[in-house]
């Protein structure tokens, strides 16, 4: 869709990287797999270009041919949810054959800190982005990562038209 202004991230050497590289539709973010560094090249990517929607790729062991898309980032006792519409997302996925559930853990490690501070830094500073973090399989535990990436990317494009 080309009347939205969206930014794929993901980290280096991971299966996000993989899916998210060749796409030309949507801008991307490689990210460097540093908790600091992530955070600061998400914000000044958001700092250049205000972006209508943000849609960061993590890898997640132990699931298969599916993903796991997340409502919530945490430190420690402190929550923050995403303002994107989980339960339209899930269902783009489905509609285009992709088995993905709503979950409420992004994790302990980069990808929840990640998740945190571009939720943190898009709430603190007024901004209208929409910001969601889906957690795709190790490249292993995809049958078929051409397929399954094609299958991705038209559920996000159904979910932005």
């Amino acid at each position: 869709m080309q009347s939205s202004n969206i930014l794929l991230t993901a980290f280096r050497d991971t299966s996000a990287e993989l899916l998210i590289a060749n796409t030309t539709a949507y801008k991307t973010l490689i990210l460097p797999n540093d908790k600091i560094k992530d955070s600061e090249k998400l914000i000044d990517a958001i700092l250049v270009e205000r972006f209508d929607y943000l849609i960061s790729f993590g890898q997640r062991p132990n699931i298969k041919n599916k993903v796991h898309i997340e409502t919530t980032a945490r430190d420690d006792d402190f929550l923050i949810s995403t303002n994107f519409d989980c339960d339209k997302l899930k269902l783009a996925f489905e509609q285009n054959g992709i088995v993905s559930k709503i979950s409420n853990n992004a994790g302990t490690s980069f990808c929840n800190q990640l998740y945190l501070n571009g939720l943190k830094y898009i709430s603190q500073n007024g901004l209208n982005t929409k910001m969601v973090f889906v957690h795709i399989p190790f490249e292993k535990n995809i049958s078929d990562l051409e397929s399954f990436s094609e299958r991705i990317f038209y559920a996000i494009a159904d979910i932005l038209e």
